[in-house]
């Protein structure tokens, strides 16, 4: 076995480890998933799940980054693709596809981990200040008359927007729509370039 094809083999077993734990994580949160269920999760004993991993706080950290950068590369998408405020608010439209409940669940459970945790924020903050990078590029690009500090406002709101949908979801069912689309048409004058 070549060194890369070594390598390439680590690398996968990494991602199938991280993929169990993300089911696991998902259904239990990170401290009540057990490394017997990711164990049973991945197929994979826990010695060789401790091989990859050290601890399941280094599980947990290494999970989180990739939770983390697939939230941000997920908005860095959607919100490239000029959408409406009315999209981002309603969690049934185009805008949400692709973030799946167990998605959601995650991404509940890493802002939660991030109250008591600060590694898991620093690693939040970074893929928070990657994405407010290329948002401020955007909206400087489609408004080149907002002020820096406008463009920062702007963007703060819409993430504050979006993080609030995607994380009241599980409770909001019966939200009045006309209101919502009252709210959604003032926002929208204000917000997205």
């Amino acid at each position: 076995m070549t060194r890369k094809d070594f390598e390439d083999f680590l690398h996968q077993r990494k991602q199938l480890i991280i993929a169990a734990a993300k089911v696991c994580f998902s259904r239990s949160g990170f401290h009540g998933a057990s490394m017997a269920e990711m164990s049973a999760e991945s197929g994979l004993g826990a010695a060789q799940i401790y091989r990859y991993f050290s601890s399941k706080e280094l599980l947990v950290i290494e999970t989180v980054k990739v939770i983390a950068t697939e939230w941000r590369t997920f908005l860095e998408n959607k919100l490239s693709q000029q959408p409406q405020v009315s999209d981002i608010i309603d969690r049934d439209s185009v805008f949400w596809q692709g973030w799946s409940i167990k998605d959601q669940c995650l991404l509940l459970e890493v802002y939660s981990e991030a109250s008591r945790n600060a590694s898991v924020r620093d690693i939040l903050a970074e893929q928070e200040q990657q994405l407010i990078a290329m948002l401020d590029n955007v909206f400087q690009q489609r408004e080149p008359q907002a002020t820096a500090e406008q463009r920062f406002n702007q963007i703060h709101f819409l993430l504050l927007l979006i993080d609030g949908v995607a994380c009241r979801t599980f409770v909001d069912d019966g939200l009045d729509q006309q209101e919502l689309a009252r709210l959604s048409t003032i926002l929208s004058q204000h917000l997205l370039p």
